[in-house]
């Protein structure tokens, strides 16, 4: 007779998610997640098969959460120096808000990457691939000619990214906000 799971999935891969959040792939161990979810390794091969299947399905989860609260901020807001404000300065928020200093957790999976994990290095390339084209199509909705919008979209994400990386020892709103005008700025 099958055994029957006594635990929520979706609340596992919340709670390895912020474990993989607060410590990184690498150090976070199979002992710490099963402590975090609850759960045994069989169930937990049984139902994740591995770590860095789980890791996986939290990146994904965390991803599908996240874009599409960028493309309807963009999609409601028809003046694009507002919009692209708009989401700058919501990430920085989100970033000076969190306690605990975490960054973003597909950022931090950049530093994750090795020579094993091409499956996390596609997965990253085609995810800021995606966030750069939704940008530049912005953009151009605004009348920016497409080189420019290019290099303005690869600049936000490089920036994106290496604000997530500063705000975990760097909390200095004026110079993010001074960052985020000059960025802004560049739309002229």
């Amino acid at each position: 007779m099958p055994r029957v799971k006594l635990f929520d999935k979706e609340e596992a891969i919340k709670k390895a998610m912020e474990l993989f959040w607060e410590k990184g792939y690498e150090a976070t161990s199979l002992n710490d997640l099963t402590e975090s979810i609850g759960i045994g390794k069989g169930s937990f091969y049984a139902t994740f098969n591995s770590k860095r299947e789980l890791f996986n399905i939290c990146f994904d989860v965390y991803r599908n959460s996240n874009v599409p609260f960028i493309e309807q901020l963009l999609g409601s807001e028809s003046n694009i120096k507002v919009g692209l404000q708009k989401l700058l300065e919501f990430n920085l928020e989100q970033l000076l808000n969190d306690q605990k200093h975490r960054g973003c957790f597909l950022a931090n999976s950049c530093s994750e990457i090795d020579g094993e994990n091409e499956n996390l290095q596609v997965k990253l390339m085609k995810h800021y691939k995606y966030i750069e084209q939704l940008l530049v199509n912005y953009m151009k909705r605004g009348q920016i000619q497409p080189r420019k919008a290019e290099s303005i979209a690869a600049m936000i994400v490089t920036f994106l990214i290496g604000m997530s990386q500063q705000s975990k020892i760097n909390s200095d709103r004026k110079k993010y906000s001074s960052s985020i005008n000059y960025l802004i700025g560049l739309l002229d």
